[in-house]
């Protein structure tokens, strides 16, 4: 059946469920379930990016919703930030990337036009809806009543400041002066979510070494001060510098450099520029011994990372012993009067396993010998400080013995009081906000600051997370890191949308600190909206919504709220909170879904503290990662509109598990489809069974099934979507094919049996191709498969011997074909040979007694009866795959079953078939056969 229309299904079965409001979920008697996933960003339509996050969540809804779970599944719209106005910015200047992406989505030319004339709040309702489309073309099992936009929906924004006033009188939104990465250009502190590219990077301390020269300062940046007494010159590039006053001091740095500086240093400015080349083979003083070192130039100095000046320490960094080593065999290093042992390495820091010259023999050993082997060198490096860092023990000058971990804060401390040292912010990596500015670190004073450093906040963090389940459980780890590091967190910034800071309007609360509580706001917002409530809700309302607070009747008095609503709002909250489990991807464990469970415990109860956590990978198409250059970020409308939402469903949820990133191959959908459609054929043709009787093959097909429905709840209950359709879907079809291959014929089938096979089946696929699902299910019943309820298995319908007889049946099969393919004959006649009794006898005492030792258990076999040699080698033959051992059929159900299948294996075969006891034959043959494989001869 190759003529399915899926398209045709998917539009069928979604005007249905629309119909009977068949995913909005109301409060009653019935146990709850709450799930919801990433709010997504209107600044452009899904894409398959998308499609695996919001396609595993959705699954996990439909299977708790089969589980007879009151499921919600909430969706709104972000909004906040910059990323609107970024993109409107790049439309008003001709920017051809952010024409086509917004093309490429489903914006028309007129579209475009009407983006940069009417504005952020347009562009944003444009793609909400876009994305609404989307989701319901894949069949998202949403409650849409609920639907809101952060910054957009003024009822939202009252949620936002009641949820700030709260934070600030628990004292966790605090102001103060902190680093922040800052665009110039907005001059606004940048959050990940504001970003281009660089999300995830952070403002990151160096300590700038003061070296002296002439008057002049020069600030080396580094993130190793305690190797200053390995230091036996300073590194610059060439390019260019300036003259920058700063602390009413005169230091050189590079022109990128003081252009951070300025946003960091009070007062600082630059007076002029400076000729670097001037100073090059000069010597300057090293301020801890006033030691006279040379000043020279390297390649790898990169001008736009710290001040554009290096300390160089051969004896601990591989890139200034590499080169050091380039100067000098390139004769530069005699151009300013040195040689090479003028420059030789000096070992500050001893550290477990290493030499004296520990950035020597690490370069040595992994065959660096020059500068261009950057990547290299950035391994090198990353492994020698990583390990300094743990292991290492200083052994020079006053901090002589104590380890680098423990003493760099003291040591920085002891540097500053000395006035030897300051300090620079520089980034971990480049960060471009999505006005397409290039950020930096700025000191930023009087910023609000979330207080995530809190210890007592943190505390309660942990015991959240503790009792959280986090799948997989393996990514529990990141979010422990994440807590121990965190510290306070700029929450506010003074352009782009979003809802103002309550007490203090010129600043706006950013995208990731306005997105951590919203689910609580999907309980209510359909309220809210239905009965035009936005204007009457104040801190009060929700303080009596959310924790119980106040007396209803004067809140309603004072909130023209009728008493009934607020009644209602409360009764929704209460039924619904806290959050069964929130998905996402891996990269906002750092962030996002960590502000998501800080704020949480710090607002709600401990009774309303959300449950678990899901994360995912990122995707990747036809084995390559997303991006504009390849040209294969592929919209989900269209994906859908080519193959059918299900197959675009089925194939990215089992396309990986865990945190393993998904892989879209649009080859595997081929076998998706044939699939289904062996499920399509076999239920139209149910009608032609006329099977009454249950033989082996039908205890095998209800046996089979009974082990999927136990493995595919276990799969779906731990997220793990790929074991679960691998299960329900192709183990399932291959059983299904094993058992048409049996009967022979439609008509040989039991209806029965093979109806509720294909039912259970069809339920367990569901989740993942829902459309398909529901056409196949109505097929056989009359009610939806969506709510249907989900398989439970019967342990008294499996059969051990029933599938051990089924495989014995395979493996014969498989063993004629392979003695004709090798022989190259085409036989008459086959005989199969049942084991001697002796074999199973001693095949089941190896079995129960797997791990006894082999000599041991040989003793005990050949001591009960009266076995030969034969049984030896049987024995020690078993041994030999005992990890492999599985129960048998009993020797008298195997004649059973081969006169049973007689008719079948001759007509598979096209041969006569003769069943044979080994007990009573001198064919030789008949050695060969063991109770798990019958012997063959062929004539």
């Amino acid at each position: 059946m190759s003529d399915i229309d899926f398209t045709a299904l998917d539009k069928k079965w979604q005007k249905k469920w629309t119909a009977a409001k068949l995913f909005e979920a109301n409060p009653s008697a019935r146990k709850k379930f709450f799930t919801s996933m990433v709010i997504p960003y209107v600044n452009g339509n899904w894409h398959v990016g998308h499609s695996y996050t919001f396609t595993r969540t959705d699954a996990y809804a439909r299977f708790k919703r089969m589980q007879q779970y009151n499921v919600l599944l909430a969706q709104g719209f972000h909004a906040t930030g910059e990323p609107i106005l970024g993109a409107i910015e790049r439309l008003k200047s001709g920017d051809e990337s952010q024409i086509s992406t917004f093309k490429l989505f489903g914006a028309t030319g007129r579209d475009i036009e009407n983006f940069k004339k009417k504005g952020p709040k347009y562009v944003a309702q444009f793609w909400a809806e876009k994305i609404e489309e989307s989701a319901k073309l894949a069949g998202f099992s949403i409650d849409w009543r609920r639907k809101f936009t952060l910054s957009l929906t003024s009822g939202f924004s009252r949620f936002v400041e009641w949820q700030y006033n709260s934070l600030k009188k628990k004292g966790y939104v605090v102001q103060g002066t902190h680093p922040v990465i800052w665009c110039p250009k907005d001059m606004s502190p940048t959050g990940d979510h504001d970003r281009l590219e660089g999300e995830g990077e952070s403002p990151q301390e160096f300590t700038l070494i003061k070296f002296s020269y002439n008057g002049y300062i020069i600030p080396a940046a580094t993130l190793r001060p305690e190797t200053l007494w390995g230091v036996t010159n300073i590194w610059v590039s060439d390019a260019e510098y300036v003259e920058l006053k700063a602390n009413n001091e005169r230091w050189i740095v590079s022109k990128d450099a003081a252009k951070k500086l300025k946003d960091q240093i009070k007062n600082s400015e630059v007076v002029g520029s400076f000729d670097i080349k001037g100073i090059i083979g000069k010597k300057c003083i090293e301020p801890l011994d006033n030691r006279e070192i040379p000043i020279l130039p390297s390649a790898f100095v990169d001008p736009d990372n710290g001040t554009g000046i290096v300390m160089s320490v051969p004896a601990h960094a591989p890139y200034d012993w590499i080169a050091i080593k380039d100067l000098a065999d390139s004769g530069e290093l005699q151009t300013y009067g040195l040689q090479k042992n003028n420059l030789e390495p000096i070992q500050v820091v001893k550290s477990e396993g290493a030499g004296e010259l520990p950035a020597v023999e690490l370069c040595n050993k992994m065959g660096i010998t020059s500068l261009k082997q950057s990547d290299k060198l950035d391994e090198a490096t990353s492994q020698l400080y990583k390990k300094e860092f743990h292991t290492g023990v200083i052994n020079t000058g006053p901090y002589s013995g104590m380890k680098v971990s423990d003493s760099k804060e003291k040591l920085i401390l002891d540097f500053m009081e000395k006035k030897i040292a300051d300090i620079m912010y520089e980034l971990t990596g480049s960060v471009v906000c999505r006005c397409t500015t290039k950020c930096h670190v700025k000191i930023l004073e009087n910023q609000w600051f979330l207080k995530y450093s809190d210890e007592e906040w943190k505390k309660k963090v942990s015991k959240c997370l503790s009792r959280m389940k986090i799948y997989p459980e393996e990514a529990r780890n990141n979010f422990e890191n994440t807590l121990e590091w965190l510290k306070d967190k700029a929450c506010a910034r003074k352009s782009g949308l979003g809802t103002p800071m309550p007490w203090d309007k010129e600043w706006i609360i950013e995208t990731l600190s306005d997105s951590t509580i919203y689910m609580a706001y999907y309980t209510i917002s359909h309220i809210i909206t239905k009965n035009k409530l936005d204007s009457k809700l104040t801190d009060d309302v929700f303080d009596f919504v959310f924790l119980g607070k106040g007396d209803i009747k004067s809140l309603s008095a004072k909130s023209k709220i009728r008493s009934s609503l607020l009644k209602e709002m409360e009764k929704e909250f209460d039924y619904f909170y806290p959050l069964d489990i929130r998905n996402s991807g891996k990269d906002l464990v750092q962030n996002h879904l960590t502000f998501f469970i800080y704020q949480h415990v710090a607002l709600f109860p401990e009774s309303k503290w959300p449950k678990a956590i899901s994360v995912n990978g990122f995707v990747n198409v036809e084995g390559e990662k997303m991006s504009k250059s390849r040209g294969n970020i592929i919209p989900l409308k269209d994906l859908i509109s080519k193959h059918g939402a299900d197959m675009v469903r089925i194939n990215i949820a089992a396309s990986s598990e865990g945190i393993d990133d998904a892989d879209w191959r649009t080859e595997s959908i081929r076998s998706y489809r044939s699939r289904f459609e062996l499920l399509f054929e076999t239920a139209e043709s149910l009608k032609k069974c006329r099977k009454s009787g249950i033989d082996n093959s039908e205890l095998y097909l209800i046996s089979r099934l009974q082990a999927c429905v136990e493995k595919s709840t276990d799969f779906c209950e731990q997220l793990m979507f790929r074991s679960a359709v691998q299960c329900a879907l192709f183990d399932a079809t291959n059983d299904l094919k094993w058992y048409l291959r049996r009967v022979g014929n439609m008509k040989n089938a039991n209806k029965k049996v093979l109806k509720d096979y294909l039912e259970n089946v069809i339920k367990m696929l569901a989740p993942f191709a829902p459309h398909i699902c529901e056409e196949l299910y109505h097929m056989m019943k009359k009610n939806y498969v969506s709510t249907a309820p989900w398989p439970v298995p019967d342990s008294n319908k499996t059969s051990a011997d029933a599938e051990s007889g089924e495989l014995l049946i395979k493996n014969t099969l498989n063993d004629i074909e392979e003695v004709r393919r090798i022989a190259k004959m085409q036989p008459k006649k086959i005989s199969l040979f049942v084991a001697e009794d002796w074999k199973f006898r001693v095949y089941q005492k190896v079995l129960r007694n797997k791990t006894a030792n082999i000599n041991d258990i040989t003793k005990e076999i050949m001591s009960s009866g009266s076995y030969g040699k034969a049984t030896v080698m049987f024995i020690q033959n078993l041994y030999k795959r005992i990890n492999d051992m599985q129960p048998v059929l009993p020797r008298s159900r195997q004649f059973a079953l081969l006169k049973e299948v007689s008719s079948f294996l001759e007509k598979e075969t096209g041969c006569k078939i003769e069943v044979v006891d080994s007990d009573n034959t001198e064919n030789p043959k008949a050695k060969s056969s063991t109770p798990n494989r019958f012997g063959l001869f062929l004539e």
